[in-house]
């Protein structure tokens, strides 16, 4: 099964939530927000503000924003904040991973097409385009994905 983990997806609501404020955001407003538990905030927020997703401002007036826009925030930017680079099988990491079999593997070539075409796709959303259901699939900016008239 391909699938984010739970702490990507979180990460993701928890974004998403945050895309209608300018200012800052307290780590008990995102709880009462998402109705996510404190501790999974502040280690979401951690991780989120490392890759610079997110910015925090300590003291009695900080919290937390967004580092940019959200229509210039992918939710692969936050899926990789959590989870590390996208990578469907171990020989689509970055340096080849650690494969056994990846010197005599006929499938190695076509899984990082396959990887590269799911990482583009997931770049090529944003925050933003989460929030418009359905989003527009003509709206993608993506070479990879052609998309019928």
């Amino acid at each position: 099964m391909i699938r984010i983990s739970r702490m990507a997806d979180y990460a993701l609501l928890v974004t998403f939530k945050m895309r209608g404020f300018d200012e800052l955001i307290t780590l008990n407003r995102l709880c009462e927000l998402t109705n996510l538990p404190q501790p999974t905030i502040r280690k979401l927020m951690r991780a989120l503000t490392q890759s610079n997703v997110v910015k925090s401002v300590r003291g009695s007036h900080g919290g937390y924003k967004l580092c940019n826009r959200s229509s210039q925030i992918s939710i692969a930017e936050v899926i990789e904040a959590i989870d590390g680079p996208i990578a469907l099988t171990e020989c689509a990491k970055s340096g080849g991973g650690d494969c056994q079999i990846a010197s005599t593997c006929e499938l190695k070539e076509n899984w990082n097409i396959v990887n590269r075409l799911i990482s583009n796709a997931l770049h090529n959303v944003t925050l933003d385009a989460m929030g418009h259901m359905p989003f527009d699939i003509k709206q993608l900016n993506s070479e990879l994905i052609k998309v019928p008239d």
